[in-house]
């Protein structure tokens, strides 16, 4: 019983027939919202997403022993935009799918990379093959750089442009300058 309690407020129900089951207002509130409702003298959905109503309600005539001016808070901000996700959209990365060995790489290709270690001397960036490419300090950007931290971190993704393939010793040299992040 206590877990569905805890969970009660993430689980959203789309075409109920009570609105808050869609929103992310805890079902311990719901008489709550309910209050709120008949207070300023509409109906449940009608309160929903009705700004001026919303923002006409004095929270402070809420609060009890167990439910706070954050809480309610929290609550004035759900019914302000129901179902709202708060999680952020996740980044899709992908590598080029065009390379997949040192092989297939020519000078002047702009690449997808992810840092994989940053250095004194610069960065090593994997590009979706065997052999990591290092942007040297010299080319991380067009002014003096004495900490490439400043520019590139771990776990980083970004673009860069090859700028030397060396075949035989299995190195690739990248560049940030000039490139569109």
């Amino acid at each position: 019983q206590k877990a569905f309690e805890q969970a009660a407020g993430f689980i959203r129900v789309s075409g109920s027939k009570n609105v808050l089951d869609n929103t992310a207002v805890h079902p311990e509130s719901y008489s709550l919202v309910k209050r709120m409702a008949s207070d300023v003298h509409l109906s449940l959905s009608d309160l929903v997403g009705n700004k001026s109503a919303i923002n006409g309600l004095d929270l402070n005539q809420y609060v009890t022993n167990h439910i706070g001016l954050p809480t309610l808070n929290d609550v004035k901000q759900e019914l302000l935009k129901p179902g709202r996700d708060p999680r952020q959209k996740a980044k899709v990365f992908e590598f080029d799918p065009n390379v997949k060995s040192i092989n297939d790489l020519q000078e002047g290709m702009v690449l997808p990379g992810v840092v994989s270690n940053v250095t004194n001397f610069g960065a090593f960036v994997n590009i979706g093959i065997k052999e990591n490419g290092l942007i040297h300090v010299s080319e991380m950007a067009n002014a003096f750089v004495s900490d490439p931290s400043e520019y590139v971190s771990l776990d980083q993704t970004l673009m860069a442009k090859v700028i030397s393939i060396d075949i035989d010793r299995k190195r690739i040299a990248l560049s940030l300058k000039d490139v569109k992040q």
